[in-house]
């Protein structure tokens, strides 16, 4: 077993965790526009909806989503990052721990945002008819998108959670290598 002191602040862990937070993100974004593609409903469909909540229309309405998505993405990696480092027990160095850390933040953020935001937001907005044309198409795949959705936050916690394991075994060893050199 390795023994190990990387001495990261939560700062370092964040910005680690914000990072591991876009590589995960960016891992099911492409996902995202293959859920819509199998549904029949138009491309950015899911990122759209995500831009009508805000007030925008269009493409603008999409490039919104896809912001929002990534920029939560970061925020729950860092805020992953954060808690790796506040016990013992809870910081991640081994791959492995860092998947089942990851899905578990990804079941967490699932039932604890997506799933409410979901049902309190984004289905009223489909069922007002604001999504025109599309609003059928989501509204017959609402459980469809729901299990699909399950599988994407978990497929983002095990990469975001691995890629974390991984930046910070990358980072231990350059502190490591660079302290033995001074």
């Amino acid at each position: 077993m390795i023994s190990f002191d990387p001495g990261f602040s939560l700062v370092q862990r964040a910005k680690i965790g914000c990072v591991a937070g876009l590589v995960g993100g960016f891992a099911i974004f492409v996902s995202i526009f293959v859920i819509d593609l199998s549904m029949g409903s138009a491309q950015g469909s899911f990122y759209k909806i995500v831009g009508l909540a805000v007030g925008a229309s269009g493409l603008e309405a999409t490039l919104i989503g896809m912001v929002s998505h990534m920029l939560t993405a970061s925020l729950i990696g860092a805020v992953f990052g954060m808690g790796s480092g506040l016990h013992k027990r809870l910081d991640v160095f081994f791959i492995k721990k860092g998947a089942i850390a990851g899905i578990m933040t990804g079941l967490v953020v699932f039932a604890v945002f997506f799933v409410p935001i979901s049902i309190f937001v984004i289905m009223p907005i489909i069922q007002s008819g604001i999504v025109t044309g599309e609003s059928s198409v989501l509204l017959a795949n609402s459980n469809l998108i729901l299990i699909s959705s399950l599988e994407l936050h978990v497929v983002f916690g095990v990469v975001m959670g691995a890629f974390f394991a991984i930046a910070i075994q990358v980072e231990s060893k350059a502190k490591f290598t660079i302290s033995r050199e001074a």
